[in-house]
C-alpha cells in the first residue's frame, strides 16, 4: 500500500551550513506536529553538511538533493520538486526554533484564515532587534504588495507550482518578490508563534546589510522587480561565518 503523503514538506536550502543546520534539524525533531518530511536542497557543500543531515535519518523523514550553487531561489525550487506535502514550509538553514508547536500553529492559523501563503513572527536571541523589520512587513501584509523574509515562508504546494515558484533571476529580494507576486489578498502573518533569526549576516556585513535592504526596497517600490533581475545588489550565497 502506498504511504500517505505528509501534510507538510519542509524545504531547507543549504550551502556550507554544517555548523547551523544541525541546530534546525534538532529543533524539528522536537515538534509536537509530526506529519512532515524534510528536504535539504544542498548547493554542493564541501563542509560535511550531507553527513550532518544523514545523522537525523532515524528521527526525521529526510531527503537530500544536490544542485549547483545558483542561489536560494534555485535551491528552494529544486527542493520543492521532491515535495509530497500539501504545504511547503521554506526555512533557512540558520533558523532556530524553540516553540514545539511552531509547525502546528503556523499551518493551523494559515488554514483558519484561508491564506495560500504565510509567515511567522521573526525575532532573535542575541543580536540586532528585528521588531522594526517585522512590523514593517506586517504593515505591508495589509496591502496588495505583501512581503516576507525567506527565513520562513509557508505556502500551499499547488499554489507554488501554479505560479512557477521563486524567481531564480533575482539573487537578493527573491523572497519579497515571491510573496508580493503570489500573496496579495491571500497572505498573512501568524503572530502567535515565532522563529529566531541568526545574526550572522548582521555581524559579517553590519551597516552594509541595512543598506542592501534599503536599496532593495527602493528598486522594488520605484522600479519593480524586473530591475532586480539585473542583480544590482550583490549577494554571496554560502559565504558566512561558522557558528561557534
Amino acid at each position: 500500500m502506498k504511504a500517505k503523503p505528509p501534510a507538510v514538506s519542509i524545504v531547507i536550502p543549504a550551502y556550507n551550513e554544517v555548523t547551523y543546520i544541525d541546530r534546525l534539524l534538532d529543533a524539528l525533531t522536537k515538534q509536537s506536529f509530526k506529519d512532515f518530511e524534510v528536504i535539504v536542497s544542498d548547493a554542493e557543500s564541501k563542509d560535511g553538511t550531507a553527513e550532518v543531515v544523514k545523522r537525523f535519518e532515524d528521527e526525521l523523514d529526510t531527503k537530500f538533493i544536490e544542485s549547483p550553487p545558483k542561489g536560494p531561489a534555485h535551491g528552494r525550487n529544486i527542493g520543492a520538486k521532491l515535495a509530497n506535502g500539501e504545504w511547503l514550509l521554506f526555512l533557512d538553514a540558520d533558523v532556530d526554533i524553540d516553540d514545539p508547536s511552531f509547525i502546528q500553529t503556523l499551518v493551523g492559523e494559515t488554514e483558519l484564515h484561508n491564506w495560500s501563503t504565510s509567515s511567522a513572527k521573526m525575532t532573535t536571541k542575541n543580536g540586532p532587534n528585528y521588531s522594526l523589520l517585522f512590523h514593517y512587513q506586517r504593515l505591508l501584509s495589509h496591502t496588495k504588495r505583501p512581503v516576507a523574509s525567506g527565513y520562513c515562508i509557508l505556502t500551499r504546494r499547488a499554489h507554488f507550482e501554479k505560479v512557477g515558484g521563486f524567481n531564480e533571476n533575482i539573487q537578493f529580494g527573491e523572497d519579497y518578490e515571491y510573496v508580493s507576486r503570489t500573496g496579495k489578498k491571500s497572505f498573512g502573518f501568524v503572530n502567535n508563534t515565532y522563529y529566531y533569526v541568526d545574526p550572522r549576516r548582521n555581524k559579517a556585513e553590519g551597516v552594509r546589510l541595512l543598506w542592501k535592504g534599503t536599496l532593495n526596497e527602493i528598486y522594488r517600490l520605484l522600479f519593480g522587480y524586473k530591475r532586480l533581475e539585473k542583480k544590482p545588489i550583490k549577494y554571496e550565497f554560502g559565504k558566512h561565518p561558522k557558528r561557534k
